[in-house]
């Protein structure tokens, strides 16, 4: 480990105050996450700005179907967001107990694991991509936006999982300044190609899918000769001795309920994605992204906080520090209620001129105004679930958020999503009310499973088999 490294290292196990800390290793995360939601702003913005035909708002057909897409997408990639927990927890928790070949060892068969499920994803995305969309109920001319959409971004994969992969070894470490370079020029690549493929090449949907899968490509390279040849940092060894089955076997015990609890989790907002759109129509549909744009925009902060605050966790629980790693959860808890409540009372003033910038339809603007005001008034609420997430995460516990993330959506909100449409005449606000209340029911289920966590190493001792170790 170089001396850059160890230094924040040192800062994870032992700089006070840890606010302060956690604040400073935040910033490049949060500077690389604004970018990537401003390339999701740029995608929403020139799609809503395509010419509507005979009378009819493409804009808001293609808004609707990268909507539809959405949660279809992030089924596939939630095993490599749950790679990328493991890597974080298992990694970071070597790290904290000064293990470095350990550390070293897990990157390597991290990396791995994320190209060959790269390529598998590939393949069974593009392959079954119809038939996913089919059974959404998706007609067209949705379905072929969303099927030429998806298609593109299905070739996206391999390269998506290999930053998942990168992203999780380097902040595993404490650099978060890293993958913010690296992810940065990818993003200025898609946000320059973006606007230019959709309007200047008249590729409307095909260019926004085009220019996000140019750039995940062009940073390939960039990302193999760091894992080679870091300058600082953990050096990824793509050898036959790296090479462990049973350190696939224990990544793999963290990864899976992180990665299913997200595909679960995606599933269901898939679902509610149909619902919305089959109950209440495009104009509705369109309205649920573009709340769900700007909210993403708004959530930056405190899912930048809780990264960090993820590897404090995993690498005092190495260290065998459990009062720090509580304290850490308390700091990021603080700080998420504090920016999510401040965020709400900066988009809900501005809300309707802000669902303006991404569509011109007059009803679309109204149902996305009334839909981002519910969604806000719930911020606060967001933030509390986001920490106690990362802290299951970063505690090696991934089973409850796991149970979190099923809880959520599937026993309280499409629950609820469905009886309001069944037995009120709420209309598309019943949606609205649905999320609110499911978000403040997770509190409760939240405070129960964090009672339960017992901060213990996930880690292997001595070349044993993954236990837990009593600190």
């Amino acid at each position: 480990m170089s001396s850059q490294a160890s230094k924040k290292t040192q800062l994870i196990l032992f700089g006070t105050p840890l606010w302060k800390g956690l604040l400073r290793l935040s910033l490049p995360v949060i500077l690389v996450n604004i970018l990537k939601t401003l390339h999701d702003l740029v995608d929403g913005l020139f799609l809503g700005r395509v010419a509507d035909v005979n009378g009819i708002s493409v804009s808001t057909q293609m808004q609707s179907a990268v909507g539809l897409t959405w949660p279809i997408f992030f089924v596939f990639i939630s095993l490599g967001m749950g790679l990328s927990v493991a890597g974080n927890a298992l990694i970071g928790q070597y790290v904290g107990k000064g293990d470095y070949d350990g550390a070293r060892k897990y990157a390597s068969n991290t990396v791995l694991l994320s190209l060959v499920l790269g390529v598998s994803f590939f393949l069974v995305l593009f392959i079954f991509a119809p038939i996913i969309l089919r059974a959404l109920q998706a007609k067209d001319p949705i379905y072929s936006y969303a099927l030429t959409y998806l298609r593109i971004r299905s070739f996206e994969m391999p390269f998506l999982f290999l930053s998942y992969a990168y992203q999780a070894i380097r902040q595993s470490t404490g650099d978060t300044t890293t993958p913010v370079i690296v992810n940065s020029i990818s993003i200025i690549i898609n946000v320059i190609l973006t606007p230019i493929l959709i309007v200047s090449f008249g590729l409307n949907i095909a260019g926004a899918a085009l220019g996000t899968l140019i750039a995940h490509v062009m940073i390939a390279p960039l990302m193999i000769y760091f894992f080679i040849k870091p300058k600082n940092g953990l050096k990824v060894r793509m050898t036959s001795q790296e090479m462990e089955i049973d350190v696939v076997k224990h990544i793999g015990q963290i990864a899976i309920p992180a990665s299913t609890g997200q595909a679960i989790q995606a599933v269901g907002f898939m679902i509610m994605n149909a619902l919305v759109l089959g109950f209440y129509g495009e104009e509705v549909s369109a309205a649920f992204y573009i709340g769900n744009r700007i909210n993403s925009l708004i959530m930056l902060p405190v899912s930048s906080i809780s990264a960090i605050m993820a590897i404090y966790i995993a690498q005092n629980v190495g260290a065998g520090n459990i009062p720090r790693a509580k304290l850490s959860f308390k700091t990021g808890m603080t700080l998420a209620v504090t920016f999510m409540s401040m965020g709400a009372l900066l988009i809900i003033p501005f809300r309707v001129f802000l669902v303006g910038i991404f569509n011109t339809n007059p009803l679309t603007i109204a149902f996305a105004a009334e839909y981002t005001l519910w969604l806000h008034l719930g911020l606060p609420l967001m933030g509390v679930f986001q920490t106690y997430l990362s802290t299951f995460q970063g505690s090696g516990e991934t089973k409850y958020s796991f149970t979190m993330a099923v809880i959520r959506l599937w026993l309280f909100r499409l629950p609820l999503i469905l009886a309001a449409w069944a037995f009120t005449d709420l209309g598309p606000a019943g949606v609205w009310y649905s999320i609110l209340i499911s978000n403040v029911l997770m509190i409760f289920v939240g405070m129960y499973l964090y009672s339960k966590v017992r901060f213990l190493p996930k880690i292997r001792n001595n070349g044993m088999k993954p236990k837990e170790v009593l600190v």
